[in-house]
């Protein structure tokens, strides 16, 4: 099986180089920012990382490839389908693992089985710099159960739950709401907390509530809100989206949006010269947030 990606950043490096260490070798990978000297040199590294062979179009890499993983920003999911039709064949399997709308999904899973092939709606569900190939993803669409039965034996962690394109995206976007809700909730409650200098008094409060491993969830969602702000107030203007479309509220969610969007317009993450921490205490020291 020869597998390809389009959009070569942090998500489709992560599954690339975790395939290639269960097996999966000669990816073909492409990015549209790989030619840009700005990026160039670090895709390049995570194309050789994985020993992947670096393709010149979206429409090559369909060409030459079984199965193909989309995992570009989700605003660009269906341009990026639009660019690779032409190589789009009869008995390939497009996975779209962007934050796209369900909509948006189905438009995609229209054009591609116009041409012959299968699509497969992709919503990863957990940590994908920790998990990397292994972070489980929820599959629908009618080429999910014929791709689990192909990267099964590489250990993906897969669940089909339908045939129908969208409902894999439906699911994760619902989690959403909680899971990018509580980030920014630990994210306001600690920088007051900060403010009065009452932060470990409240840390321990948390966990007498939720337990201690709960630690680990204030270190990632701390962090990850800061790292990621920019593709997660896009993912959770696509929810808003979503939940106006079903006639549902979405109060708490556009909050999380705008809370995010300020994260992103802040850029909080460059007053760490080495990377945000995974550690809230040391957030909490370099972030630089006003009280």
């Amino acid at each position: 099986m020869k597998i390809g990606f389009l959009g070569f950043g942090e998500a489709a490096s992560s599954i690339a180089k975790g395939l290639f260490e269960e097996g999966l070798s000669g990816a073909y990978c492409y990015d549209v920012m790989q030619d840009d000297e700005r990026f160039a040199k670090a895709i390049a590294d995570r194309v050789a990382a994985c020993e992947g062979t670096r393709s010149e179009s979206a429409v090559d890499v369909c060409r030459n490839a079984d199965v193909v993983i989309s995992a570009v920003q989700s605003n660009y999911a269906v341009s990026a389908a639009q660019s690779a039709m032409d190589g789009i064949h009869e008995g390939l399997i497009f996975m779209d693992v962007s934050t796209a709308t369900p909509k948006e999904k189905k438009e995609i899973a229209e054009a591609v089985e116009a041409k012959g092939a299968s699509f497969v709606d992709g919503a990863m569900m957990g940590a994908l710099l920790k998990s990397r190939h292994k972070v489980p993803m929820l599959l629908s669409g009618n080429g999910a159960a014929k791709v689990k039965e192909l990267l099964d034996p590489y250990h993906m962690r897969l669940d089909v739950v339908g045939d129908v394109p969208g409902t894999a995206t439906s699911i994760k976007f619902i989690r959403s709401i909680t899971a990018k809700g509580l980030s920014c909730l630990l994210f306001e409650s600690l920088q007051t907390a900060q403010k009065f200098g009452v932060e470990d008094t409240i840390v321990a409060s948390f966990l007498d509530t939720f337990g201690d491993g709960f630690i680990e969830i204030i270190n990632g969602y701390v962090s990850g809100a800061i790292i990621h702000a920019a593709r997660r107030e896009h993912e959770m203007l696509n929810v808003v989206d979503f939940l106006k479309s079903e006639a549902l509220p979405y109060t708490m969610t556009e909050a999380t949006r705008q809370k995010l969007a300020w994260m992103r317009d802040e850029d909080f993450k460059s007053n760490f010269e080495n990377g945000v921490p995974r550690d809230w205490k040391k957030v909490l020291a370099g972030w630089k947030v006003n009280g």
